[in-house]
């Protein structure tokens, strides 16, 4: 009995999720739109409230196109493996009302997230296109540098609360909030989730200008939806990660939506205005600034750990 209420309570988040990610393309498109002085989606419904439902189905009712010498099977089932993957990263939110919670939540998050890689390979991998490839070279190398200062800079965070689990982060927190005195780090994990979700200004493996959509330029119809709502339900689960590891608002689930939908706003507000980086200077910020600091930061908290333990 207990199973199923925590399995039914999981399908409907799984429920909200898809539709706050519709919603969430609704809100991007309207932004952007007043953002470069023009409406945005205004006619179906009222105010173009609708916009979304009526996009979502013309693109499931769309024809799918298939590439002459693609790999079918591949092709066909690795969108389908990012969008539940995407789906896993929810699975470490705890349920305090259920007394549901992973032990090892993070650990299963670094999984997940790495094996992100390996879906997009297979995705461009599979359309056999060579701009897709290029988008592929541009996304995976991407993905791993900055993955890797990302999982580091966590990892010191994980060095205060001495837990895997994402809910000890607001026990620990219920006098002072990390962000007060981890505001460095704050920005730093805030740079690398942008750069981790391909948002601009560090959208390479999507550049219009030069790549035409780049590693998923063949997918059309339900297959692009798949990756289409992969990226988006990844930009809300960073958004409540960021906000619970550095404010500990997972019990306030009020307060944690609203920090959300500013996180979600404020990604869409640096799409408007911030120009795209160029590819040398992204790798140069990654590996000649931020990721020595953070190893540095790792090594220091490491080494005080140790010093507590035996003394």
């Amino acid at each position: 009995m207990w199973k199923m209420i925590i399995l039914i309570n999981f399908l409907i988040l799984f429920f909200m999720i898809l539709m706050s990610v519709a919603f969430f393309i609704l809100l991007e498109r309207k932004i952007l739109g007043y953002i470069q002085l023009r409406k945005g989606p205004n006619k179906f419904f009222i105010k173009g409230i609708f916009q979304c439902l009526g996009d979502g189905l013309k693109l499931f009712l769309k024809e799918v196109n298939y590439p002459n010498y693609m790999n079918f099977f591949v092709f066909m089932i690795s969108p389908m493996i990012g969008l539940l993957i995407s789906i896993f990263f929810w699975f470490i939110y705890p349920y305090i009302g259920l007394n549901y919670t992973m032990i090892f939540g993070l650990i299963f998050m670094f999984c997940c997230s790495s094996f992100m890689v390996y879906i997009f390979l297979l995705i461009s991998w599979s359309s056999n296109s060579n701009y897709s490839i290029l988008g592929m070279i541009r996304f995976v190398s991407q993905m791993i540098s900055y993955e890797v200062s990302m999982m580091i800079i966590i990892i010191n965070l994980m060095f205060l609360i001495n837990s895997f689990n994402l809910n000890d982060f607001y026990i620990y927190q219920i006098n002072i909030k990390f962000f007060f005195f981890k505001f460095f780090k704050f920005l730093k994990l805030l740079i690398k989730f942008l750069a981790e979700m391909n948002r601009s200004p560090f959208d390479f493996s999507e550049g219009e200008s030069e790549l035409v959509s780049g590693f998923n330029i063949e997918f059309s119809s339900f297959s692009f939806i798949f990756i289409f709502m992969s990226e988006y339900m990844s930009i809300m689960f960073m958004g409540m990660l960021i906000f619970e590891m550095f404010f500990g608002l997972m019990m306030s689930k009020f307060y944690l939506n609203i920090f959300v939908l500013f996180f979600m706003f404020m990604v869409i507000w640096l799409r408007g205005f911030l120009p795209r980086f160029r590819y040398d200077k992204l790798m140069y910020l990654i590996w000649k600034l931020i990721f020595p600091l953070s190893l540095f930061l790792f090594v220091f908290n490491f080494s005080l750990q140790l010093f507590n333990l035996y003394h």
